[in-house]
């Protein structure tokens, strides 16, 4: 679980995430696999291009990853 601006996430351990994260080489496509119906309540809630390096490396964080990749 981590917040962003004022909205809570909340993300799965890094098992029990969907097994089609594997297939995915976007990292869009892996934050709105790690993040469900909450990826819509992100874009949404006014992030920008610039806000989404600081989320994704929060999402990251919270999966159980050490980096987005980037």
């Amino acid at each position: 679980m981590f917040q962003h601006g004022d909205i809570e996430y909340t993300v799965p351990a890094p098992l029990d995430l969907p097994v089609k994260i594997l297939e995915v080489d976007d990292e869009i496509d892996a934050l709105k696999l790690i993040l469900g119906e909450q990826w819509q309540t992100y874009t949404e809630s006014g992030a920008t291009i610039r806000d989404f390096q600081v989320f994704a490396e929060k999402v990251s964080e919270a999966a159980g990853f050490t980096s987005s990749g980037n």
